[in-house]
Order: structure tokens, then sequence, then C-alpha cells
């Protein structure tokens, strides 16, 4: 069976319940939530709460297991990568907790009754497009291949474009060593060792984290990269009364 799983804060995401209904209207599965104590509770049912994660490492320049990514690299090559760039203050602090989502997922699955065996994971932000086919992805999740989405013209779209485009896992540096994220379909199987990889500072953040728990410990890369089929709130530049409807 197929379980829908939304994590994030809501308090963070002022249109999550229009986006709710369209997210709904997309995927009509048992659908459950996970939010971390301490924030303005959700108003929605079958939510979890639990307490948000504490950092004993940085999750890009501390990580014990650093992926074999160009981006990677970029991003934390000493001393001139992107996360320790003057031009760009804010930017590792926002790193070091971006494992949260993973942490937050990890929980929520582990909570599901085993019958779930089939997972699309998304973020209150995450809308999605009533007029796509997700069909084929769905059943390639069901197969045992992870799909990771991600929006196709970055950050000012017109809603999600439903015409999606498959990238494999090492067409371009995007998707080498990285699942996208902003919403995930995944055999609930692979979804293992979360915990325990942040006991051992092992767990990477972001995209890189995803690979590393849905792909790289599995000594494989089945997974694919879908651009399109979603785009997250921020960026989305259609009125609010069309999010239903496109």
């Amino acid at each position: 069976m197929i379980a829908v799983c939304v994590s994030g804060i809501t308090s963070m995401v002022p249109e999550y319940k229009l986006i709710r209904e369209v997210q709904a209207k997309v995927f009509p599965y048992d659908t459950f939530f996970l939010q971390w104590n301490g924030y303005p509770k959700a108003d929605l049912p079958n939510v979890s709460y639990v307490d948000e994660p504490t950092w004993d490492y940085h999750v890009l320049s501390e990580v014990k297991a650093k992926p074999n990514c160009p981006i990677f690299r970029k991003y934390t090559k000493k001393p001139h990568g992107k996360i320790y760039r003057k031009s760009r203050p804010r930017m590792y602090k926002q790193f070091k907790t971006s494992a949260n989502q993973i942490m937050s997922h990890a929980h929520l699955v582990n909570s599901l009754d085993p019958k779930y065996t089939t997972i699309i994971k998304l973020r209150f932000d995450t809308i999605v497009s009533t007029r796509a086919d997700y069909s084929s992805y769905i059943k390639m999740a069901e197969q045992g291949i992870t799909v990771g989405f991600d929006a196709d013209k970055g950050k000012k779209n017109y809603g999600a474009n439903p015409n999606m485009t498959i990238h494999q896992p090492k067409d371009c540096d995007r998707c080498h060593a990285r699942i996208w994220d902003h919403m995930l379909m995944h055999p609930r199987a692979r979804l293992k060792n979360v915990f325990e990889m942040k006991e051992q500072q092992k767990l990477c953040g972001a995209e890189w984290g995803w690979y590393q728990i849905l792909a790289e410990q599995w000594n494989d890369n089945n997974f694919i990269n879908v651009l399109g089929g979603e785009t997250i709130a921020k960026w989305c530049i259609a009125p609010k009364e069309e999010w239903l409807n496109i």
C-alpha cells in the first residue's frame, strides 16, 4: 500500500492548507504528517510531534562520509567553497541542519503500519500539478526505484510543470550522488540507518543525504531524478486561486 508522508513546519508556510488541498487531490492515499515540537500546532489530522534533532557536527563541512560529487566540493572545499563565502553569511548555518528533513521523514515512516510499503514524501510547501500523470513514477517506486523531483524553472515558475523530464543518476553534476527532494517516491524498505548514521556523524545534508540513505548504502544507483512535476510555494508566481488547477 501507498502512504503519503508530509513533514516540515506549517507555521513557516502560510498557504499550507491550500497546498494540502492540491496534494490530496493529486495523491488520494492515506496521509500522515510530522512536525517538530515547539512550533504552533498544525491544523491537520494524523500529525505526529517529535523533538527537533540537535547536531554535534556540520552535515556538510564536518560529515565523516563525504560524497564523491563535484557540486558537494564546490560547496565545501576550503577556503572558497560556497558555504564559507562572506557574500553568503547565512548559508553555513542553514546547511548545518539540512538533514533535519531526512530525520523527520524517518521518524514518520518508522511510525507507520507495516502494510505501507511505498512512500510518497512531500513537504508542506510542495505544490504538485493537477494536470500531471505521476502513475509511472509511483509504479517505479513500487518496483524498488527511488524517484526524486525538483522544480524545472528554479525560483520563478507558474506552478508545477506537468511535463516532466527524467535524469539518470550520472546524466549531469546535479544528479551525481544527489537525489532531488522537493518530492520523493521511494520503497519504504530503503529508508534504513538514518539515526545510526547521524550518531556516527556520517549523515550528510540536503540531496546528498537522501542519496546516502536511499541509494549509496545499498551499493547501487537505483534511482532517477525528475525535473518538473512540482514546485515550492515561495517559487510559485501563479496566483493562489489557480493552484488547485495548475
